[in-house]
């Protein structure tokens, strides 16, 4: 008898364990439990290793069993459940048929600098979690070590923020929280160099020489970077923008929107390194 076939269908929304689960989609519901949601095969696949509940539907039970059975196997409770009752835990209007549950695994940064990083994303009052998450993901494939989540940033375990690290929530630690001033004296102490992102100002993040191991800082979408980072930082890096348009081109765009450019800027300081 495989682990479909021995759960019983739950249909009520009632459910303790669906009411459990349907409060994770709120910060205070993560805080409380300390445990998160991700929605979607690719995401569940991502973190098998991690996901302790599933919550999914009989008919991508079916068409996932191998993926059903894997998480099982690892001692994962496996809850099959209506459609109604699906849609009362996902965060997304048309959701994927199932949605793992896993326990949220933070880093603090004594044990990160224990590891000799060599590149740390740091995120400073970042609020949108679309690009918290996509930022998350671009430090994953970039190969940093961690990534840090200053005080007044999105939390990352929110559902669009992990929607967007596409399964990288996974991959490396994490710190959320963290207060500045601490955080860059740490920094210092372990001999990172930090450098700081900015729009208009500092060096030209491709034409840069890197020495040593380096925290790269993106400032939040509307306030950009705070005061105690700017005064933290050893060095400011930009992405140069063209200064003239081409003949025949009228776009006036001075700046990329934050994932972007942490994207572009990330991948250039690794690739120096």
């Amino acid at each position: 008898m495989t682990a479909i076939d021995r759960a019983p269908l739950i249909t009520s929304v009632a459910n303790p364990a669906v009411k459990a689960a349907a409060k994770l989609v709120t910060r205070k519901g993560r805080r409380d439990q300390g445990r998160f949601l991700v929605e979607g095969p690719r995401a569940v696949t991502d973190g098998i290793d991690h996901i302790d509940e599933l919550f999914i539907t009989e008919r991508s039970a079916r068409e996932h069993e191998h993926l059903v059975e894997s998480l099982a196997a690892k001692g994962a409770q496996i809850r099959l459940v209506s459609d109604e009752v699906l849609h009362t835990i996902a965060d997304t209007v048309t959701p994927q048929g199932m949605i793992g549950a896993a326990p949220m695994h933070t880093a603090v940064i004594d044990d990160v600098l224990a590891t000799e990083p060599k590149l740390i994303i740091v995120l400073d009052q970042v609020a949108d979690p679309g690009n918290a998450g996509t930022i998350l993901r671009t430090a994953d494939a970039a190969g940093a070590d961690a990534v840090v989540y200053l005080n007044g940033s999105t939390d990352p375990f929110s559902p669009k923020a992990i929607r967007s690290s596409v399964g990288s929530v996974f991959h490396l630690p994490i710190i959320i929280g963290a207060d500045p001033g601490e955080l860059y004296t740490a920094l210092a102490t372990s001999s990172m160099t930090i450098f700081a992102a900015q729009v208009h100002e500092g060096e030209d993040v491709f034409s840069i020489s890197v020495d040593g191991p380096i925290a790269l800082v993106f400032g939040g979408e509307a306030s950009g970077l705070s005061q105690t980072t700017v005064d933290s930082a050893n060095r400011l890096v930009r992405i140069p923008m063209p200064s003239t348009q081409r003949p025949g081109y009228h776009g006036h765009a001075e700046s990329l929107n934050l994932s972007a450019a942490a994207a572009i800027m990330t991948f250039a300081i690794a690739r120096a390194q």
